[in-house]
């Protein structure tokens, strides 16, 4: 799947984005026993993400509250959390910059007998008509995209008006921010000596085995809201830590508050206004 086609965008930062999601598909390096592309491989990465890696998600993501409503999802990845909801009913669309991602979600939803519409396309161009959908979702895309305002602005104009946005970005008051980005890997590693937060980011939050550097943004609760405000009945959730990211001492405090102190990711939930 690697030597999939590519947009030509004209923008590295959107070629990177392929370079980066064509060659290593996310959640993949986190399957270590299932063939790759069958379904038990779909099913590992699925059980990684739900059952280690965040046990919240199904219930905060609303993966079951959406039968029979239109579902678009940008950069929808292996096709892991979409096919949630299209299991529970939801009448679901993937839109995927990268290639090799797409191809992935079609094959996942194939194995599992559900059905989905696939679009190649940048999300800063949306090819779909206002008030389209009922639901657009998207988990860790869109703060690799360089202009995530004009993003936020397809995904206000493709919904339906009283429609639902539920989208995740990496969070900048976070201990994943300060503790591995900023301590460890700019001051102790000695990245802030030639290269700025932003490069530390682009090489190393995203896994990546060929040397890709896709861009990476991190936001606070304020910046992200002003971005949606457009949007009403804005709410902001904040998750995602690990035990074993953390030193022993603050380990022996529940995860759960821990993560609604300094998780890394952001979960915003808002409005499209329904006049």
């Amino acid at each position: 799947m690697g030597n999939s086609s590519v947009i030509e965008t004209g923008d590295r930062y959107k070629d990177e984005i392929q370079n980066q999601w064509n060659e290593d598909a996310c959640g993949s390096h986190y399957v270590k026993g299932a063939e790759a592309g069958t379904l038990d491989w779909y099913k590992e990465a699925e059980a990684y993400r739900y059952g280690t890696y965040a046990p919240w998600m199904p219930v905060l993501m609303e993966f079951a509250q959406h039968r029979g409503h239109q579902v678009l999802e940008v950069g929808a990845g292996l096709g892991t959390d979409l096919a949630q909801f299209a299991a529970n009913g939801a009448l679901c669309t993937d839109l995927d910059l990268s290639k090799g991602h797409l191809e992935h979600a079609q094959r996942n939803f194939a194995l599992r007998g559900l059905s989905a519409r696939f679009v190649h396309q940048d999300a800063e161009e949306m090819p779909f008509e206002d008030g389209e959908f009922d639901v657009v979702y998207s988990n860790g895309v869109i703060h690799h995209t360089p202009n995530t305002t004009k993003l936020v602005g397809e995904i206000h104009r493709v919904l339906k008006p009283g429609g639902t946005a539920i989208i995740m970005v990496y969070a900048e008051q976070s201990w994943h921010y300060w503790r591995k980005i900023v301590l460890d890997l700019g001051l102790k590693g000695g990245g802030l000596k030639s290269n700025s937060v932003g490069e530390i980011m682009s090489r190393h939050v995203e896994l990546s085995e060929r040397g890709q550097k896709p861009l990476v943004k991190v936001y606070t609760r304020r910046r992200l809201a002003q971005m949606f405000a457009s949007f009403d009945d804005i709410a902001i959730h904040k998750r995602q830590l690990l035990p074993e990211e953390l030193p022993a001492l603050l380990r022996r405090l529940p995860i759960d508050y821990l993560q609604r102190l300094m998780g890394w990711n952001l979960v915003l939930k808002a409005r499209k206004p329904s006049s």
